[in-house]
């Protein structure tokens, strides 16, 4: 089951790889969420989105500001659902496990508009928001964590 885990830039460093957490997931209450009639590709694409907000609770002051989501495969039976639509709980997370990482742009106006919203500030949560994340291949984890 592809899952979609909320992380931090300084845990892309850790070689064991994300401990067992919150996460996303396209559920049965997330279709039904997105009116019944999505397509599986919609569907991830919420579950993405919604971690990115996982994520930015995630931040603390002592992390870069940068929101980041690990996609990984997960065996379905170690996935345990959660109260609300698309959170599940996932095991820890070996780094073979994962296919690609989503991450906001690396840039000094988006690291401060993260900033914000990380604080709090309603309209810069709303315009985190509207931002896409980049996608990187599994082989840029390090230059992903260098960049903090």
């Amino acid at each position: 089951m592809r899952v979609f885990l909320p992380i931090t830039l300084t845990e892309l460093a850790d070689p064991a790889g994300p401990s067992g957490r919150q996460a996303r997931a396209v559920t049965p209450a997330l279709h039904t969420a997105l009116g019944g009639g999505a397509d599986e590709e919609t569907a991830e694409f919420a579950a993405l989105v919604l971690a990115a907000e996982d994520s930015l609770a995630l931040l603390t002051e002592a992390d870069p500001a940068r929101r980041v989501v690990a996609a990984a495969d997960v065996p379905e039976a170690q996935v345990q659902a959660g109260d609300e639509v698309a959170r599940v709980s996932v095991p820890a997370v070996v780094w073979s496990q994962v296919v690609s990482f989503h991450a906001d742009e690396n840039d000094d106006g988006v690291r401060a508009l993260v900033t914000a919203a990380r604080r709090g500030e309603p309209d810069a949560q709303a315009q985190v928001a509207e931002l896409d994340l980049l996608w990187y291949d599994v082989t840029e984890r390090a230059a992903l964590a260098a960049e903090g």
